[in-house]
């Protein structure tokens, strides 16, 4: 769509599909009309939510939108419309309490975001209007406006970058900030605007640019720009991701660069990607709102009993009520629907205490407080930086306890993504680094490594093409570590690369460091001129097109001719599966040298090596000019850009004469296997969803320790049609159904036609595996693999953990999202939940924090409604006493204060500090991850004892107290008689202390905090009812309980009974908590010790190839060890396959397969060691009392 069609006045009207921008905010005079320009925001950008004007109704609004405090709101309408029983202070002093205490903590959360924002927005900018450098405030800066940047200064906004004092126009930007690469990039000038030098002639220049819409992609920017010199036709050149210097990036080692402003304030891509949040919600909190439903079903039906009851008991009135002359009872009474109306909202008024007003505020401060401990710990710091563990939200500091299936990526999450050049295949030929130098395999000789001088033709052209086909910068070699030098014989030395060479992928960091140390040396590039030393011989190339990598392609490939020939070559590299089909085979030489290749790739992939194959095709020039000039009409597109380029691309990388493959190592990371042993201990089953093709997943799955030797591996692989499938998937659903471990293996293209078709029959197999490895997956596979768990019938809460940008359509999907602070971006990082900087920190995560959290998170809810109900079940009791004269057992003081501070202070501290079971046992025993699966914190066998031991102490505390003031005196000095307001004075004297005792025997982890917390409760409760009685406050109408605390000492029943009823109350606790603690793991821990030791003797090392299970097999001798001296018996015997069906697959091996032989794998043992089972023996459930056969 051409400009002037798109902003002339009569079509105005037509939706906007890209935005135009005017450089310098000046049109053309070139064109013959005037453009219509929309109005563009400013620069400022604000992050904060309230203003001093909109803050106090803005902020109740958003709390009231939540049901429970809507719910109170509406509960203190009622009170103050009628006629309360109690006084209405009782609930408007809580809500506001409440609601006062969130309305602070977001009040100074925005104050210190307007603080930030105003930094940013006054900080000093530096534009070109008028045609002169000035000043201005960030905030001031708009669309259209020509921006001045210095070395080492951050972009003000998304810039579209005009001119650089570097004189090959471009600038290195460091992108940290934005996604985490500490890797410099490179920007460039638009080819129409490289001729420029100074600020006047971007002031004198005329051009219009046109680009996307605003969005957040940080990598996605089309757009083209139009430069006008005196005539109406315009020079046009396409813009890309590489034109455009993002807010948030930061200038380096380039002196000043100026560019136009396209994308200003909450519209450039930093503010856009800083809307992404989580709506994510725990099991707690759904568990949580199902209660709140069963009190409020409650709640409705102990009003309408009551008011049934009440007006019942006037119409048929018993001989009770008859006798008591003061109350109305007539059978001829006629009841008026108001006060119907009004008993019903006073039964409302005086019962509504049982939902915990407080509930939602304290555990919103426990889960954010709670939040700042796991990024405090310093077991949990690690990486190149040292960097802490990160809690993008506290949300779901428990659902960290509840994880039922784990979804990791590979590359960088279980492997270090730091590479390694191993070997590569040459013309049929396999080649190895040794020290630095390449060597042929000699491998009609047992592999054996001979020295290669002089090179051959096809291994230098791949060598070569390995320095040419990437995007690699090389920094200055003022600021390199590593030197290059020549020794004798031309023989190329390396010192330290490590930091000669800057690139985005470390596959290609790795490839040019290797060609380097090889004596292939990438010097670097000026302008379009590539420069290599070859052997001490220098090599100029000039590099006309990159066509940078993509999911769909697979490959990226480089156009470059030759300076001292001018032939131009097109360079390829790849994923084989993609490299491959692109080669010529059309002689018996070439399909040899296809198929030898081929082998070699999967020999590397069954090595655990990454691999890539290498292509290159040479072109005519008229081939190459029919190519460009697609290739830049196709760029030019603003709608299907991505499609045409690459239809352009797909057809230039074709018919390439195939050079090699290359084998590159990833090495894993520290604590991988024990860390996945642990998840599988803990019953978490862990998927790995890597695009890494099937051999080299599987091979790493076996190192990893994810595949056991000892599990028969299923394939559901290379599957082209449903049929295909059906058939596959049945055979694996019977082998599935036997006895015996199981793991599986599914490729993306055979995944994509199971998820179409079959996908329960798959979930199905899938669920029946120990241990599932999906390969060759794409983003979105890997969020659709995440969601068929997630939405299957058993609803298991599910976790994936990714460090690159391909991950976050899985994190983002997955019940909790971990990110790994790796080589690959930060996207991962800013998109998950919870983020860290290495795998194993996963173990802790999950069997400490997570158990901790949910134990605290569980206990917190289940003892908020258990102290409400504990509370006022009094109110009803009392209410058949008075036949439901709607009177309350309660003074407003206690109804007012309980929740407030009675019993509020002591669980906050519990919910943050309390440890069920220290860590290192967690961390020794991960089978106790499993004693909180399923929510069994919140089960309703749980919640039933909670409101059972409720119901329990508010009977004997009321019914007790009834019979210790039959007599009317209670034991009080000269004969007085005891009254309602001495005897609920009481009663909510007894009701604290018993409350905040349960909680005492719920503790496991005793601190000086939480003593100091019970201490100023039940104190500071003493103090505000002495203070409260014994003084007559006309404001809060306590004439009736003046006095009454102190009576209350006065009477020696009443303190007696008050000891002997709490005790009462809390013998059934005590008793249940005697039985928890017997079955504590620290207490069974010194009976297992008296258990025979299991010794094995000798261990078989086990194959490396990932298939072949006869190769697995070991040999061991299992010792058992008498308790008595001089009783010492061995047997041995030999392993079987793990396909036998009456060793591997019985009951007993079974346990022992998968808890208590885990730790005993290929990884972990060594020939002739000896090695202590007891924790392995604690684990298991199944021992022999003999020696039992492996």
């Amino acid at each position: 769509m051409g400009l002037k069609k798109l902003f002339s006045r009569s079509n105005k009207k037509q939706p906007v599909t890209s935005r135009t921008v005017l450089v310098n905010g000046r049109p053309p005079e070139e064109m013959s009309e005037q453009l219509t320009m929309p109005h563009y925001i400013n620069n400022q950008i604000k992050s904060s939510k309230y203003t001093w004007f909109n803050f106090i109704p803005k902020n109740l609004f958003e709390q009231f939108r939540r049901i429970a405090n809507f719910y109170f709101l509406i509960v203190t309408l009622i009170q103050l419309s009628i006629e309360s029983p109690v006084s209405p202070m009782t609930s408007i002093l809580p809500l506001v309490f409440v609601v006062s205490v969130t309305a602070v903590k977001q009040a100074y959360e925005d104050w210190l975001r307007h603080r930030e924002d105003n930094k940013v927005n006054n900080a000093p900018a530096t534009v070109l209007r008028d045609g002169k450098v000035t000043e201005v405030r960030n905030q001031d800066i708009v669309v259209g406006d020509v921006v001045m940047v210095s070395d080492e200064e951050g972009f003000p906004c998304d810039l579209l970058l005009l001119l650089s004092s570097n004189p090959e126009a471009k600038c290195e930007v460091t992108t940290a900030n934005l996604d985490g690469e500490t890797n410099l990039k490179t920007f460039v000038c638009p080819g129409e605007t490289e001729h420029l030098h100074t600020p006047e002639d971007l002031w004198d220049m005329r051009a219009v640019v046109e680009c996307q819409l605003p969005h957040a992609n940080l990598y996605d920017f089309k757009g083209s720009l139009e430069v006008y010199r005196g005539n109406c036709q315009p020079a046009k050149t396409p813009l890309a991701t590489d034109n455009l210097l993002l807010r948030g990036a930061r200038l380096r080692n380039t002196a000043w660069v100026y560019g136009v402003a396209v994308y200003t304030g909450k519209e450039t891509k930093m503010a856009l990607n800083l809307k992404m949040t989580s709506a994510k919600f725990s099991t707690v909190e759904k568990t949580m709102n199902y209660f709140l439903v069963f009190y409020l079903v409650l709640l409705v039906v102990e009003i309408t009993a009551s008011t049934l009851i009440k007006y019942l008991d006037l119409r048929l009135p018993l001989q009770e009520l008859w006798d008591m002359w003061y109350l109305p009872v007539s059978v001829d009474i006629d009841v008026p629907v108001k006060d119907i109306v009004q008993d019903t909202f006073s039964f409302l008024v005086i019962y509504n205490y049982v939902i915990p007003i407080s509930l939602y505020v304290t555990l919103e401060m426990q889960k954010f407080l709670g939040a700042m401990f796991l990024e405090w710990d310093n077991e949990l710091k690690g990486g190149e930086g040292n960097e802490r563990c990160k809690c993008n939200t506290s949300d779901l500091n428990e659902e960290l306890g509840q994880i039922k299936y784990l979804f990791t990526d590979k590359t960088g999450t279980l492997t270090e993504n730091t590479m390694f050049f191993r070997q590569c295949s040459v013309d049929g030929v396999k080649y190895v680094s040794t020290d630095g130098e390449i060597q042929q395999l000699n491998e009609d000789n047992n592999n054996k490594e001979l020295a290669v001088s002089p090179w051959p033709t096809a291994l230098e052209d791949f060598l070569v093409t390995l320095a040419l086909c990437h995007t690699v910068q090389v920094t200055s070699k003022s600021k390199a570590k590593g030197e290059v030098t020549v020794t004798s014989g031309d023989t190329m030395c390396m010192v330290d690369l490590s930091h000669r060479y800057q690139a985005s992928s470390p596959d290609e960091k790795a490839l040019v460091e290797a060609c380097a140390s090889f004596g292939v040396v990438f010097e670097g590039q000026h302008k379009d001129t590539l420069v290599l030393t070859v052997q001490g011989h220098n090599r100029r190339y000039t590099r006309l097109q990159v066509l940078d990598f993509d999911s769909d392609r697979k490959c990226m490939s480089v156009v470059v001719r030759e300076d001292w020939s001018g032939r131009l070559w097109l360079l390829t590299k790849g994923a084989e599966s993609s490299v491959l089909r692109r080669c010529r085979v059309q002689s018996e030489k070439e399909q040899r040298l296809h198929d030898a290749t081929a082998t070699h790739i999967d020999d590397y992939a069954l090595a655990g090596l990454r691999t890539l194959a290498v292509g290159r095709r040479e072109l005519s020039d008229h081939q190459y000019q029919l190519f460009a000039t697609q290739l830049s009409e196709a760029r030019m597109m603003m709608e299907g850009r991505e499609e045409a380029v690459r239809k352009v691309m797909d057809q230039m990388e074709t018919e390439l004469t195939l050079l090699g493959a290359t084998g590159v190592e990833d090495l894993l990371q520290e604590g991988v296997q024990e860390t996945l042993e642990s998840l599988r201990v803990a019953g978490i089953k862990v998927w790995v969803l890597t695009g890494d093709k099937v051999e080299t997943a599987v091979n790493i799955a076996y190192s990893c320790g994810h595949f056991k030797r000892f599990m028969t591996v299923l394939s559901l692989t290379g599957l082209q049609d449903v049929e295909h499938a059906a058939a596959r998937l049945q055979q694996c659903t019977q082998e599935s159904q036997a006895e015996g471990n199981y793991g599986l293996v599914v490729d993306g293209s055979s995944l994509q036609v199971l998820l179409d078709n079959l996908k329960d029959d798959f979930y199905s197999v899938c669920s029946r595996c120990i241990a599932v490895v999906c390969c060759r997956m794409s983003p979105k596979q890997k969020a659709e693999t995440v969601r068929l768990v997630k939405k299957s019938k058993e609803r298991p809460v599910c976790a994936a953990i990714g460090d690159g940008a391909n991950d976050v359509s899985m994190i983002q999907e997955a019940h909790v999202g971990l990110g790994v602070m790796g080589k690959e971006g930060r996207q991962a990082v800013r998109c998950a939940d919870f983020a860290f900087a290495q795998f194993r920190f996963l173990k802790k995560l999950l069997l400490v924090h997570g158990h901790w959290y949910y134990v605290r998170v569980s206990t917190l809810v289940q003892y908020s409604f258990y102290k409400n109900v504990t509370f006022i079940t009094p109110q009803l009791f009392y209410a058949i006493w008075n036949a439901f004269s709607t009177q309350s057992v309660y003074d407003s003081l206690a109804l007012t204060m309980y929740n407030i501070t009675f019993t509020s202070l002591p669980v906050i501290i519990y919910g943050i500090f309390d440890q069920n079971i220290p860590a290192y046992v967690l961390m020794e025993k991960p089978h106790l991850y499993k004693n909180n699966a399923n929510n069994a914190g919140l089960a309703p066998p749980r919640f039933l004892k909670w409101t059972l031991l409720g119901l329990w102490h508010c009977s004997v505390m009321y019914f007790g107290l009834m019979l210790t003031c039959a007599d009317d005196t209670c034991g009080l000095p000269g004969g007085q008689t005891s009254d309602l307001f001495l005897f609920g004075t009481t009663l909510v004297s007894i009701c604290v202390i018993v409350t905040n005792f349960k909680l005492i025997l719920e503790v496991r982890y005793f601190t000086q905090i939480f003593f100091w917390s019970m201490v100023i409760t039940l104190v500071g409760y003493v103090a505000l009812s002495l203070l409260y009685q014994g003084f007559i406050i006309d404001f809060f109408g306590n004439q009736g309980v003046y006095w009454t605390y102190y009576r209350m000492f006065e009477s020696c029943s009443l303190m007696l009974a008050s000891i002997l009823l709490t005790v009462t109350c809390l013998l059934p606790d005590v008793v249940d908590q005697v039985i928890l603690a017997s079955r504590d793991v620290r207490v069974t821990q010194e009976s297992h010790k008296k258990l025979q030791a299991v010794i094995p003797k000798s261990y078989v090392g086990i194959s490396n190839d990932a298939f072949v299970y006869d190769e697995g097999r070991s040999a061991w001798e299992v010792t058992r060890v008498s308790n008595t001296p001089n009783s010492h018996r061995t047997h041995t015997a030999l392993a079987t396959a793990p396909n036998d069906s009456t060793a591997a697959h019985s009951p007993a091996m079974q346990q022992l397969t998968i808890e208590n032989l885990q730790k005993l794998d290929n990884k972990t043992m060594t020939f002739g060691e000896t090695v202590n089972l007891d924790t392995i023996m604690e684990e298991s459930s199944i021992w022999s009392q003999e020696s039992v056969v492996i």
